[in-house]
């Protein structure tokens, strides 16, 4: 079985389809689309499963990758010729 997501520009190909799907060649569902509200809600739900981050190690990651981005861009300096 495929799965593709089509977009209906026409009335005709949509009663296309549903003749398909009468016949039992396909079958249709509608998309489901998520609100903001559902989509934060989703989120909350997952950072209530992380364990918990101290204000620290949350500096510590940030210190670190400035780091990282600094020696970068450092290393990339060096590369460029004069």
């Amino acid at each position: 079985m495929e799965t593709f997501e089509v977009d209906i520009t026409d009335k005709k190909a949509k009663a296309l389809l549903k003749q398909l799907e009468a016949l039992g060649i396909i079958t249709m569902r509608p998309k489901k689309v998520r609100t903001l509200g559902q989509v934060m809600a989703d989120i909350r739900a997952r950072a209530l499963k992380l364990p918990p981050i101290t204000e620290e190690e949350i500096m510590e990651e940030i210190k670190a990758h400035r780091r990282e981005k600094r020696s970068k861009a450092v290393a990339g300096k060096a590369r460029v010729p004069a």
